[in-house]
C-alpha cells in the first residue's frame, strides 16, 4: 500500500470512530509532514518498505530543522506509533516489521510552571471596578477562573442549568464530565453578577437571550477571545511579572499549585482539573518550592491528630 493510500485509510478510520475534527486535523498534519519527507528525501512512497532506520532519520530531519522541542517531537512519534498500529490491525503491515516497536521517545527537558503569586491574584481581581454589568460580569469571570481552575473553554460553555447551589456541571475536554464546587466567596459574587445581568437585559425578550450563564453585552454567549481579552487588560492594569503571560491557562496553573500548597492528594486535583490522567496533574507539583513541600508535610504529618503521651 501506498503512503498516501494509508494515510488516507487512517484518517477514515478516526472519521467511523467519531474522534474530533481537531484532533483528526492534527494527525493529518503530522504524518502529511512525516510522509513529504519520506516521498521527498528518501524516496520512499511504499508503507511496506518504512523502517526503523527511517523513522530515525526522521526524527534527526526534525531536530536539524531546529524548531521544535523534543516534546513537540515526541507527539509526532506518538501519532506514528498509532498509525502503524492501525496498520497492523488491519493486516497492511506485519506485527514483526513495525518500524515504531523499537523507537523511543527523546528525553525532555523539565519544565518548571511558574504562575500568579497570591498578591497578583489580588490585584488582577481588584483591578476591575463594580459599578457596570460588563466590569461585574468581568470580576466573576477572573474569580470563576482562579477560583476553580476551569479551562476557558470549559467557562464559556457554561449554562444556565449547570449551575446549582453547591456545584457547577462542566462538559469538559474529550467528553469528561465533571463538577466544580462553588465557595461561599463566589456565590456571593455570582450572585451580584446574576442580579446585574437580570437588570441588565431585563428589557431583552428571554427568546433572544443566550441560555449561557456568562453574557456579552449583545445577550449572546461569551468567546474565549473575550475572556482572553478580559485577563490580560485586567493583567496590564495590576502590573503583572512579564513572564506570566495572563492567560486562562496561567489561572488554571494557579489553581492547582494552590491546591497542592494547600495539601490536596494528586488524585482528587486530577478530578477537579478534568485531566484524564495523574500524570498530567503531577507536571503541576515542579513548580513547588522545598518550604511548600515542608509546610503540606507539616500539615498531613500522619501523627499530627493523636494523642501521644510523651514522656
Amino acid at each position: 500500500m501506498k503512503i498516501v493510500e494509508a494515510i488516507k485509510e487512517f484518517e477514515f478510520e478516526q472519521q467511523v470512530n467519531g474522534l474530533s475534527k481537531k484532533y483528526i486535523a492534527l494527525c493529518q498534519h503530522r504524518l502529511n509532514s512525516w510522509k513529504t519527507y519520506m516521498i521527498d528525501e528518501l524516496f520512499i512512497d511504499e508503507i511496506d518498505n518504512v523502517t526503523e532506520r527511517h523513522i530515525k532519520l526522521f526524527i534527526r530531519h526534525r531536530q536539524n530543522l531546529g524548531r521544535e522541542k523534543n516534546i513537540t517531537i515526541n507527539n509526532r512519534l506518538a501519532t506514528l506509533k498509532v498509525f502503524f498500529k492501525f496498520l497492523i490491525d488491519m493486516d497492511v503491515i506485519k506485527k514483526e516489521n513495525n518500524p515504531m516497536a523499537d523507537i523511543k521517545n527523546l528525553k525532555e527537558g523539565r519544565t518548571v510552571i511558574t504562575t500568579f503569586t497570591d498578591d497578583e491574584v489580588k490585584r488582577v481581581i481588584d483591578s476591575t471596578g463594580s459599578q457596570t454589568y460588563s466590569n461585574i460580569r468581568d470580576k466573576t469571570i477572573l474569580i470563576f477562573l482562579f477560583e476553580t481552575g476551569v479551562r476557558v473553554s470549559e467557562l464559556v460553555g457554561i449554562r444556565n442549568s449547570d449551575v446549582f447551589i453547591d456545584r457547577i456541571f462542566i462538559r469538559g475536554k474529550g467528553s469528561h464530565e465533571r463538577y466544580v464546587y462553588i465557595s461561599k466567596k463566589m456565590r456571593r459574587q455570582m450572585k451580584r453578577y446574576e442580579r446585574a445581568k437580570k437588570l441588565r437585559f431585563e428589557h431583552i425578550p428571554s427568546s433572544m437571550i443566550d441560555d449561557y450563564y456568562f453574557l456579552n453585552q449583545e445577550a449572546d454567549g461569551m468567546s474565549r477571545s473575550n475572556v482572553n481579552k478580559i485577563l490580560r487588560r485586567a493583567g496590564t492594569k495590576a502590573k503583572v511579572r512579564e513572564e506570566i503571560r495572563c492567560s486562562p491557562h496561567d489561572c488554571r496553573h494557579y489553581f492547582a499549585q494552590k491546591q497542592i500548597k494547600q495539601g490536596i492528594d494528586v488524585y482528587s486535583l486530577s478530578r477537579l482539573l478534568g485531566h484524564s490522567s495523574i500524570d498530567i496533574t503531577t507536571q503541576y507539583l515542579r513548580g513547588l518550592q522545598m518550604d511548600d513541600i515542608i509546610n503540606i508535610g507539616r500539615r498531613t504529618s500522619p501523627l499530627r491528630d493523636i494523642p501521644i503521651k510523651l514522656v
